[in-house]
């Protein structure tokens, strides 16, 4: 039978354990078992493409720290006012702020990646030249300040507001004696309804406001043209426009003189409008990312399926289409051949623009076919010099080589230098240091002490391309024969090649998959003509 106290909220001596008490801890257990669960998947899957990118630390901390708030809230009707308003007003001005803080962080992640790839899109990526170019004092400062992301720039930003919120809190609470509990000869009870009330409480609602009401807006509309396929933009909408009434009402339950509220504050108490708001950034933080790995392996099993069945038909030829055979047309077997890898490498090599562009701008993968192009070229200087009448390659020509990797591996594979790493095997990528790594930092210093040798940074393609020749002669006059950029024993034509097999498989499964699927579906903004 359902029972609903007809006093509610009276901050009386005696607890609520009524049906809408009752109704409040089973939301609150229940929700957070859900969390806890979907959590410990995000954890245990941290490591996969597309979660990588989302920082799941950073978004399992806002949820932990919106939890303590909405926990605190859903079970106020029960505890009646036996809970010290001192406690309450910590939990409100510490815990939400930086729940929201932190929140906010982790949604602004959209926004500086679609940027930073953007740039890769239009050849703009950050060198180890500029990592070196920053000098001391003020001036040095302010050169690492400019050469900050947007996402690092937004990250120190709402790093100096948590610590000036402390700050606040600390101040209002210590300088307060209603909030450390000298209420005069008020009963306890109706003390603590008093203390909920007054102008102290409103800086906890700021962090609120801000989200909602300014930044969140402006975030929507930074982000009005960014169509990715790992529903940032729909989770960024939701969160905006579910928290936008909470502060608000929030504040119109507390200070608005009269009867009006009363009733309704008798059982769904101020704080409570913050709660819509709170579960929708939570669930969107949580379940977006499951409901996206799902998806991905749904779509997984449907691309394994149409590349088995193209393999099994491979063999067939329009004489056997043409003389009745039952199996699948000409045009099915076509379309299921675009999601082959050859039929990746063909565009790679004809025409991978397109699929940059869709990488770049919607699945933010930009680097894995830059990586894959960067190989391809360098891989090509091998070639020509292996179709050369000389013997082997003159030591200055393999070193353009070996200088020519390293900015390869700079650019792409080291989680130190690189804007965005490739996504590599653990033992890949170790090797790769083993090879790379000290020689980026040789060649680092080299560009502190003399920034003209920037320029010996890159191979010299005419110098390649003209194996054998005079030019070669000028090209060793101004290389440094110094012993520590010697290429290893282990250095060849294939260092890159466990490296360029995992991202390529990688494409094929994820990006390409995308691509693929989008032109098939009329996607207006990827082109048909790039199969032909």
């Amino acid at each position: 039978m359902v029972y609903i106290s007809p006093i509610g909220r009276n901050w009386g001596p005696i607890v609520n354990w009524d049906s809408l008490s009752k109704l409040y801890a089973s939301i609150a257990i229940a929700w957070t078992a859900i969390l806890t669960l979907g959590s410990a998947w995000l954890i245990k899957n941290r490591h996969l493409p597309f979660l990588r990118i989302r920082n799941i630390p950073l978004a399992i901390a806002s949820v932990c720290f919106l939890h303590v708030y909405l926990i605190k809230i859903l079970l106020a009707y029960t505890t009646n006012g036996h809970f010290l308003c001192s406690a309450e007003f910590w939990i409100m001005s510490i815990y939400l702020p930086f729940g929201i803080a932190l929140f906010q962080a982790n949604m602004v992640q959209l926004l500086s990646i679609s940027t930073q790839q953007r740039k890769l899109l239009d050849g703009d990526r950050a060198s180890i030249r500029k990592r070196s170019r920053n000098g001391q004092g003020i001036s040095g400062l302010w050169s690492r300040w400019r050469a900050l992301t947007a996402l690092q720039k937004t990250y120190f930003g709402i790093g100096t507001g948590m610590f000036l919120q402390f700050v606040i809190t600390a101040a209002i609470y210590g300088t307060s004696a209603k909030l450390q509990g000298h209420w005069g000869n008020i009963a306890k009870p109706q003390g603590q309804a008093l203390c909920r009330k007054g102008p102290e409480w409103i800086p906890s609602a700021l962090w609120q406001l801000f989200w909602c009401c300014i930044y969140g807006p402006y975030l929507l509309y930074k982000i009005r043209n960014v169509h990715d396929t790992h529903y940032w933009r729909t989770q960024t909408i939701l969160c905006v426009v579910s928290g936008f009434p909470g502060a608000p009402l929030w504040l119109a339950a507390v200070f608005t003189p009269g009867t009006a509220w009363k009733w309704v504050n008798r059982y769904y108490i101020p704080p409570m409008w913050l709660a819509p708001g709170i579960f929708v950034m939570q669930a969107c933080t949580i379940f977006f990312p499951i409901y996206e790995a799902y998806h991905q392996h749904r779509l997984n099993i449907t691309t394994t399926n149409i590349l088995r069945t193209w393999e099994d038909n491979k063999t067939w030829d329009d004489t056997t289409l043409g003389s009745g055979s039952p199996r699948m047309p000409m045009s099915q077997y076509r379309s299921n051949e675009m999601y082959t890898t050859a039929a990746l490498e063909k565009v790679l090599l004809l025409n991978p623009n397109p699929l940059l562009h869709f990488a770049a701008t919607k699945d933010f993968t930009a680097e894995n076919i830059l990586f894959l192009l960067a190989v391809r070229d360098w891989k090509a200087k091998w070639s020509r010099l292996r179709a050369s009448p000389l013997p082997e390659p003159k030591p200055q020509v393999k070193k353009m080589l070996w200088r020519e990797a390293i900015e390869i591996y700079a650019y792409g594979v080291s989680e130190r230098y690189a804007e965005f790493p490739i996504n590599i095997e653990w033992k890949i990528r170790s090797s790769l240091d083993n090879i790379f790594c000290d020689a980026v930092e040789v060649l680092r210093q080299e560009m502190v002490s003399n920034d003209s040798s920037t320029q010996a940074c890159t191979a010299n393609h005419e110098d390649i391309e003209a194996v054998g020749k005079e030019s070669y002669e000028s090209t060793q006059a101004r290389d440094n024969d110094d012993e520590k950029f010697m290429a290893p024993e282990e250095f060849n034509e294939g260092v890159f090649d466990a490296a360029e097999k995992s991202i390529k498989y990688l494409v094929v499964t994820n990006t390409w998959r995308k691509f693929v699927t989008a032109m098939r579906e009329g996607d207006p903004r990827v082109s048909v003509e790039t199969f032909s």
